[in-house]
């Protein structure tokens, strides 16, 4: 599913493209996904926004079919004088991204990976202990 949105939201007039259209890719990103998107993809670029952004950030999975798609669509927006850049890339198309170099190629915002959960803590185990009783890298005696 493609969602589009232009940003920033009524800045388009009639006669002017908009200065950043951002296009939301959801589910897997493979061959026939490539190829049913990349019709609407190529107008976009022709209608020469200063920025196109293709969001990642609902992209669960995308193969070569993606990264090739990706490649030509950031040569279609360079002749139209468009910056191509892909925004919340996380998961497994961060991992491809990164793999094939891409990132090198076309402007690339990765989302930051989610922090770690922390355990929660036992009562029990801490109940002897005292404020500053032990420190890091200290041995029980």
């Amino acid at each position: 599913m493609i969602t589009i949105a232009t940003t920033p939201p009524g800045h388009r007039s009639p006669m002017s493209p908009a200065t950043s259209v951002t296009i939301e890719l959801r589910g897997e990103l493979d061959l026939d996904s490539a190829a049913s998107i990349e019709p609407t993809l190529t107008a976009l670029a022709r209608t020469g926004p200063a920025e196109l952004r293709l969001d990642l950030g609902g992209l669960a999975f995308c193969d070569t079919s993606g990264i090739n798609l990706f490649l030509r669509l950031h040569h279609r927006c360079a002749r139209a004088h468009t910056v191509l850049v892909l925004t919340g890339v996380r998961g497994q198309p961060a991992r491809v991204i990164r793999l094939v170099r891409i990132d090198r190629t076309i402007a690339c915002r990765f989302a930051s990976p989610p922090a770690p959960r922390r355990a929660p803590v036992d009562p029990a185990h801490t109940s002897g202990l005292r404020a500053g009783a032990m420190r890091v890298g200290a041995t029980r005696p």
